[in-house]
């Protein structure tokens, strides 16, 4: 039997308990704002009881209460408790896990016409965090989101414990008459939304109550109460709400085909909303940063994670490093760190580096036993010292960067006479001509851009800015929106101080529309543009 510390044990089976006086207030808001009176109550995951007291004692006309735990010691707990406070034959506990578990008992004792409420907290954990722990608490191995190709087995592959249980539940009771009130990071409930037409339910009504996380539960993090009505509406947006005060604060979902983080700036910033003529790339991915990344000492040495003075040529197989915690300017022309890129593209023959340069071989294979170690799936069968986020746009000079962790969007032209990198917390786009990267960040970096952004980014997420979310800024539509003084201005008033004229202007907006080829190999051709 393997014995996990308490921390450990804690993330793994999401044990933050609800304080019952938490409990009891989120019964109250369900009787209170929506005259909830269930007669079946279920908490999947119930830990120590407390919204399954909570429910019995604050709705009356409760017939049964269902509870699934996979902890013994919890069941046991909460079972003997109920019994002490006397609700008898009125509950039906089962220690089993919630992944696995056979509803058809709970479902065939259940008429469809029943008032039934789901309620509870399920585990705050991810499948990667839990994987990573070599937990048993997951659920079956499968591509639980449907992503193809390299998004199902890197990061888009990972989700929250909790997103999992409450789409497992909406789809158990989906032809019930249910309402489902769990307590969940912000980031479940966008998603569940984000993706609702995937799923075999619909919804009534969807609402949002935020919540103070560290004062529950002790924990930073974007938290609050998701209440869903299931029905036959098909409703796609979900009302936001302050717990405390009931305050209206926005709402989120679908209109239009466009899914927004705020519709309520939908009428003056649909115009935005579309396909990017340029494709949106994420940046190296190595997954092992004291080897790969390095920082130069004040000798002109690298220096790795580890303390080791080395030195090693530049612009063959290491290049300068932009991180997301560089993307502060405007422009970007030199670099704290640099990165070993061992690819020209993704599973190229890396064994060449031995020949071409020996030096960054001997360094490779010196940390191999790390290098070999990474634990992604991604590495196991590509050829040795393999990276991804790499191709030909990698290695063009002119690049528009921005990070994907701040809540305020903030473009960077990012270029120097060796090509600068970024890391796989940055997005960015490639340019062979200096005029359209510099005409690019000026629009992007435009209030109207910015704005947009924010109406479609989850800002309570952790990558708030992503592939998906950028690739939705229609240049073309925002270059009818912003003049051509306002690029100049902008181009002008950078580090670099460039001059853009109406001939820049007006061929970046021609190769916009298809009228040149401008998806062609990286041009080694001389600056057009002009400085004052």
């Amino acid at each position: 039997m393997i014995t996990k510390n308490k921390s450990a044990a804690k993330i793994e089976y999401g044990d933050y308990q609800t304080p019952i006086s938490f409990a009891h207030s989120v019964c109250v808001k369900l009787k209170d704002r929506y005259n909830l009176s269930p007669t079946v109550i279920f908490e999947p995951t119930f830990g120590v009881g407390n919204f399954i007291e909570s429910a019995l004692i604050e709705f009356e006309d409760v017939q049964t209460a269902y509870g699934v735990e996979i902890g013994s010691d919890y069941y046991t707990l909460t079972k003997e408790r109920l019994l002490g406070k006397g609700f008898f034959g009125i509950f039906s506990l089962y220690n089993d896990d919630i992944f696995s578990f056979d509803f058809s008992n709970i479902k065939e004792s259940v008429s469809k016409d029943e008032n039934i409420l789901i309620i509870g907290n399920p585990p705050w954990a991810t499948n990667s965090q839990l994987s990573s722990m070599n937990s048993y608490n997951l659920p079956l191995k499968g591509n639980f989101k449907s992503y193809s190709g390299l998004d199902a087995i890197t990061g888009k592959g990972n989700f929250d414990i909790a997103e999992y249980i409450l789409l497992q539940m909406l789809s158990e009771f989906s032809d019930y008459n249910c309402t489902l009130a769990m307590l969940c990071k912000t980031i479940v409930a966008k998603n569940i939304i984000r993706d609702i037409g995937k799923y075999n339910f619909s919804i009534d009504t969807a609402d949002l109550y935020i919540f103070n996380a560290n004062e529950v539960f002790g924990v930073s993090c974007d938290a609050a109460l998701f209440v869903v009505k299931l029905g036959e509406n098909d409703s796609t947006i979900c009302s936001v709400y302050d717990y405390y005060t009931n305050t209206k604060e926005r709402q989120f979902g679908w209109l239009n085909g466009a899914f927004f983080s705020d519709i309520s700036t939908f009428t003056n910033l649909i115009n935005v909303n579309g396909v990017c003529q340029f494709e949106w790339r994420q940046g190296v991915k190595h997954d092992c940063s004291k080897v790969m990344e390095l920082k130069y000492d004040t000798d002109g040495n690298f220096i790795n994670g580890f303390g080791d003075v080395l030195k090693l040529p530049i612009g063959q197989f290491v290049f300068p490093l932009v991180k997301s915690s560089d993307i502060k300017a405007d422009e970007i022309t030199e670099t704290r760190k640099h990165v070993i890129i061992t690819q020209r593209r993704v599973n190229a023959d890396t064994s060449t580096i031995q020949l071409k340069e020996k030096v960054v071989w001997e360094y490779l294979k010196r940390y191999e036993n790390l290098l070999d170690a990474r634990k992604s799936i991604i590495y196991k069968k590509s050829p040795k010292f393999s990276i991804f986020g790499i191709g030909d746009y990698s290695f063009a000079r002119y690049k528009v960067g921005i990070s994907g962790f701040y809540k305020e969007p903030k473009f960077a032209l990012i270029t120097n006479d060796i090509p600068i990198m970024l890391d796989d917390t940055c997005y960015f786009l490639s340019f062979h001509k200096l005029e359209d990267a510099v005409i690019t960040v000026a629009l992007l970096n435009s209030i109207e851009c910015r704005q947009f952004l924010k109406s479609i980014a989850f800002l309570d997420s952790k990558r708030p800015y992503t592939k998906e979310i950028l690739k939705r800024i229609d240049i073309l539509k925002l270059l009818e929106i912003i003049s051509f003084e306002s690029v100049a201005r902008y181009a002008v008033n950078m580090k670099g101080k460039y001059s853009i004229t109406l001939t820049h202007y007006h061929n970046y907006i021609a190769r916009l529309n298809g009228k040149t080829d401008y998806n062609s190999e990286f041009e080694q051709t001389s600056l057009t543009i002009a400085l004052p």
